[in-house]
């Protein structure tokens, strides 16, 4: 693990030291935000404190830590479909050992908000036979899912209580920050339980460089903060450093055999179907499937052709930036004359990536102990 983590730091500092100044990681409305929070949770019965499943640690807002650790807590590690599901277990493993409730969550899946209903229900069990009204504090940092949790629960409460209001839901948005303001909305009758969503803040200080980048890369912190190109280059360090294109090259060549065994098997039927006239766009499937798989093959070519060592920074760079010219051509980008930046390919490469397209992904590496 420590060779992992001494890579992560690597790949962190070459695409941090490639351009695009200085970052500020803390807007203004954080610190008001972060205060509401702290007065709040004062009253909390219990805090579910949502973080991304591919960054468990790294998601954690660790000024908040010490308060949350004298409350009943449930971590619940949202996107676990975009999370290494074998990774994820050990994750699990891990905070069960440090005798922390943890479970894995989808936010957007039923049976899974449901799983963590029932788990909530159980650690609100003492607690309800004392209190007439119950409070859940939804906390985390941007851009983790807290919201689209809420609205599931909500959606799952009014099935069994159909005489609550519909309409009272949170705001979801692509983009970090989108909940301002902290709201509260009832999920239960008897007791009365009600769930508070929050926005998103992070700590005032970014403990480290690698810590940044990962908020950055999940979508934790605005693009625009800290630079798509820079983020994109950090994503490729850590996939060249973990070798990543040489597992990319098995699923490339199994895929491209099913393609042709598909293909054969009835090809008149494929080559005069509209889907094979129709010209594809951006948001067709099999267009998309492809995208991906020439993505994956492009970045795998140009990392065996790479001869020098990935250990050295320059060399790395240097992979990295035939990597992003590669990637304009498979995009489709045109090329300007004189212009050497990589903004248009790096922003889809970091579409592809947040969308789980790529593959399933868990970028911090587990304690030396598991």
């Amino acid at each position: 693990m420590r060779g992992l983590a001494r890579a992560g730091k690597r790949a962190s500092e070459m695409a941090f030291n490639a351009g695009g100044g200085a970052v500020n990681w803390f807007p203004g409305h954080m610190a008001a935000a972060s205060r509401a929070i702290r007065d709040r949770l004062k009253l909390a019965d219990l805090v579910l404190e949502v973080r991304d499943a591919r960054i468990p640690l790294s998601s954690a807002n660790e000024d908040l830590q010490p308060v949350l650790a004298s409350k009943r807590r449930i971590l619940a590690l949202n996107k676990k479909d975009l999370a290494n599901p074998n990774i994820m277990n050990r994750w699990l493993h891990h905070f069960e050992s440090c005798k922390q409730d943890c479970i894995s969550i989808n936010a957007h899946s039923t049976s899974s908000v449901s799983q963590l209903l029932g788990l909530v229900e159980f650690k609100l069990k003492e607690a309800i036979s004392k209190e007439p009204t119950l409070l859940v504090m939804v906390v985390g940092v941007p851009n983790v899912g807290k919201s689209a949790l809420i609205n599931s629960i909500h959606r799952i409460v009014t099935s069994r209580f159909p005489v609550q209001d519909k309409n009272k839901r949170a705001t979801v948005g692509p983009l970090p920050g989108v909940t301002q303001d902290i709201a509260g909305y009832k999920i239960s009758s008897q007791p009365s339980i009600y769930v508070l969503d929050t926005p998103g803040v992070l700590v005032p200080s970014i403990p480290d460089m690698e810590t940044g980048l990962k908020l950055a890369l999940t979508g934790a912190v605005k693009d625009s903060v800290v630079g798509e190109e820079r983020i994109a280059k950090y994503l490729l360090s850590l996939l060249n450093i973990r070798k990543t294109p040489l597992h990319w090259e098995r699923l490339v060549y199994r895929r491209e055999q099913f393609n042709e065994e598909a293909f054969n098997s009835n090809e008149k039927d494929y080559r005069d179907s509209p889907r094979r006239r129709r010209r594809p766009n951006n948001s067709d499937a099999l267009y998309v499937q492809d995208m991906v798989m020439e993505v994956q093959r492009t970045l795998c070519s140009t990392f065996m052709d790479f001869a020098d060592n990935t250990e050295d920074e320059n060399e790395l760079e240097s992979l990295i930036d035939s990597q992003l010219v590669a990637l304009r051509k498979v995009f489709r980008i045109p090329h300007k004359p004189f212009d050497e930046t990589h903004g248009p390919a790096s922003k889809k490469l970091l579409t592809l990536f947040r969308s789980g397209k790529l593959g399933p992904f868990i970028l911090d590496d587990l304690p030396d102990n598991q």
